[in-house]
């Protein structure tokens, strides 16, 4: 038997294909399951980008009934940005401002003389106020980059120190406070004021302030003679009555330069009409009693004298003046008129820049010219703005004031750039002084209202498309949605079809489609019901001119047409916001509308327990069970090999005994037919 050969035996026998071929017969379960098992992942991530979707959708919902819905959103417009900006919470008031701003608040902002760049600042406690604000710290005496970096480090919220190189040879320091406001001032204490004078930040000024006295002896009559019931003092507060005149001559002339100011607290009294004495009649002559005789008891009275009087018109009523021009500032006999003043029960100040005032003034005059107003004055001074105690700032570069504005005609001071407590609901933010008052509009925030719709319909038709992919096989759904970009259309591809006749997708879709076409009760009734009254809709099904219709409409997409929904929201913002969300019994809680249906509909899906989480644990099962089933065949098919290999190798065995055998045999043979 010589050659005795089974084929795939062995290498020599190809043993090894012959297993192959064997295993790969055996591992087409495997295989089976192996797909199952893909399918059952591509099945779960295509519910869970679903539900992504659906999520997105819902949320959006629920943004546009929701206690933040845009529609309560306001804006607040500025005709002139480069002043005055607003912005406008929830909650502010529909309407219309005028804001003229005089001036906006300023904080000290103080620099020093060229100081060499060697300068050493002196040691010692540097002490700074700002208003009711006192910061201090010990200085060991060193460079003024040193001194800048403690005051930034020590001084926090209330200071800032800069230097700036104002030559190659010299630097200087700005210390500057970081409130803004007229009771915010700056002011240098201990070592900080020696600093501040050596280095001619500040400097002594003792006549930086003039406070008028007020004193019977300090009054004098100015035109007309000064009676005692033309005037009271009582506790400082000088008292003008009606028709009455003085003037207050000045300690000292005080010549007026660009940081004085003129201030002085004043009120007002209206005298009730039935309190002024009007003698409408006059009494006219008085006729003498005619008398009579008596006698024996008897009185004989005399007849009355019949002069015949002329009967005696009453006189006009005297005029009625109102006038307030009520102070003035005088300079050598020469009169200067300040601005008029305002009526007001309570004291207010007064306050009067440089360029109000005349160059020089030696007396203050008050003339009331009133008959019906009494007029109180208290605490008049003349000030250098910049001074602060006995100093003030060499070269300020500003000083601390408050902003002035007038809004609706009431002037209105803070110290502050940034108000919020003048209209309800709205921030100011002051930028600089305007010449013309400013228009600040306030109105619903209709940019923002688009946004959300844009962005709801946005959502509503990425689901549609992730439904349309998933439950059909017609690629031009893929290249119809422009938003997908290429990563997200080759997944879309591979899921092209994938829930192909699902009940529960088809279902969805038809139901998200008829909650977009529903009518919805409103304030509008029935002029406004439908999102199609707003610019939204699908033209689905819809042939124009015997043409074939839009495939996309076909596929349910919705469509916005941004110049009828600008006209509705402009026009009827609330019933558009019915539309998508509506209280319809009174009762404070939504339970209508396009929205609250979406967002109401869809809980059923991507809420806990709800249908997507269903799916995903039977798929998250049907994984687990296909993995255990292939693990138990792997196992299956290493004990099927080694068995293979088990027989196979006994199988070899064998045959090289019966070779050996036939060899031997005919070896035998051989020597015996010799």
């Amino acid at each position: 038997m010589s050659d005795i050969s089974i084929p795939g035996v062995s290498s020599k026998y190809n043993t090894d294909k012959t297993i192959k071929a064997l295993m790969e017969v055996e591992r087409i379960p495997l295989i089976r399951m192996e797909n199952d098992r893909d399918t059952f992942k591509e099945q779960k991530n295509a519910w869970l980008r679903l539900n992504t979707r659906m999520s997105e959708l819902k949320d959006s919902s629920k943004k546009l009934y929701g206690f933040e819905n845009p529609f309560n959103d306001k804006i607040a417009a500025s005709s002139d940005q480069s002043s005055l900006t607003a912005t406008a919470s929830r909650s502010a008031i529909e309407e219309e401002k005028q804001i003229l701003i005089n001036r906006i608040a300023a904080a000290d902002r103080f620099i020093s003389k060229s100081l060499s760049r060697d300068y050493t600042a002196p040691k010692g406690l540097y002490r700074f106020k700002v208003g009711d604000k006192e910061v201090k710290f010990n200085f060991r005496g060193g460079s003024l980059r040193e001194l800048a970096d403690a005051i930034n480090r020590k001084t926090g919220d209330i200071l800032k120190a800069s230097l700036v190189d104002d030559t190659k040879e010299t630097k200087v320091i700005v210390i500057e406070a970081k409130k803004t406001g007229a009771d915010n001032r700056l002011s240098f204490h201990d070592q900080a004021l020696s600093f501040g004078e050596q280095a001619g930040i500040v400097e002594r000024s003792p006549e930086a302030v003039l406070v008028v006295s007020l004193s019977v002896s300090s009054l004098k009559p100015w035109e007309i003679p000064l009676s005692e019931d033309s005037f009271a003092l009582t506790e400082g507060v000088l008292t003008l009555n009606p028709r009455s005149e003085l003037k207050i001559p000045l300690s000292r002339p005080v010549t007026i330069t660009e940081n004085m100011a003129l201030e002085l607290e004043i009120s007002t009294t209206i005298i009730p009409e039935e309190e002024i004495e009007i003698k409408l009649k006059p009494e006219g002559p008085t006729i003498p009693d005619v008398g009579g005789i008596e006698f024996k008891g008897i009185r004989v009275q005399s007849a009355r004298s019949k002069v015949e009087l002329p009967e005696l018109e009453p006189p006009e009523p005297p005029e009625r003046i109102s006038d307030m021009k009520i102070l003035f500032a005088s300079d050598r006999g020469r009169v200067h008129s300040l601005p008029e003043v305002k009526d007001s029960e309570k004291f207010y100040t007064l306050h009067f820049d440089a360029d109000e005032l005349p160059e020089r003034i030696d007396s203050l005059n008050f003339r009331n010219r009133n008959t019906h107003r009494i007029i109180h004055i208290k605490n008049i001074k003349i000030f250098d703005k910049t001074a602060r105690g006995d100093y003030r700032p060499v070269n300020p570069l500003s000083t601390a004031h408050d902003a002035v504005i007038i809004m609706d005609g009431i002037e209105v001071v803070r110290s502050s750039n940034s108000i919020d407590d003048l209209i309800p609901g709205v921030n100011l933010t002051l930028h600089s002084s305007s010449e013309d008052p400013v228009n600040l509009s306030i109105k619903r925030n209709i940019d923002s209202i688009k946004d959300s719709l844009i962005r709801f319909i946005g959502y509503y038709n990425q689901l549609h498309t992730r439904i349309n992919i998933l439950t059909r096989r017609d690629e031009s759904i893929i290249e119809d949605a422009k938003f997908l970009n290429e990563d997200e259309k080759e997944r879309a591809h591979s899921e092209l079809g994938l829930f192909q006749g699902n009940l529960t997708l088809n279902q969805l879709k038809s139901r998200l489609q008829r909650i977009m076409m529903n009518p919805y009760p409103t304030r509008g009734k029935r002029d406004l019901s439908l999102l199609a009254h707003i610019g939204i809709a699908t033209n689905a099904g819809r042939i124009r001119g015997g043409a074939a219709p839009d495939k996309s409409t076909l596929l349910g997409y919705l469509q916005i047409n941004e110049e009828k929904l600008d006209e509705a929201l402009l026009r009827h913002a609330d019933w558009v916001k019915d539309l998508f969300g509506y209280d319809t019994d009174k009762d404070l809680v939504v339970d209508s509308g396009a929205a609250y249906a979406i967002d109401t509909y869809l809980n059923s899906y991507v809420g806990t327990g709800g249908i997507v989480s269903n799916r995903v644990d039977n798929l998250n099962n049907s994984i687990s069970g296909k993995n255990r089933k292939i693990d138990a065949y792997n196992k299956h098919l290493d004990d099927y090999e080694r068995e293979l290999k088990k027989k196979f190798g006994i199988m070899e065995g064998a045959l090289d005994t019966l070779e050996k055998s036939s060899q031997a045999i005919e070896n035998f043979n051989r020597q015996y037919n010799r």
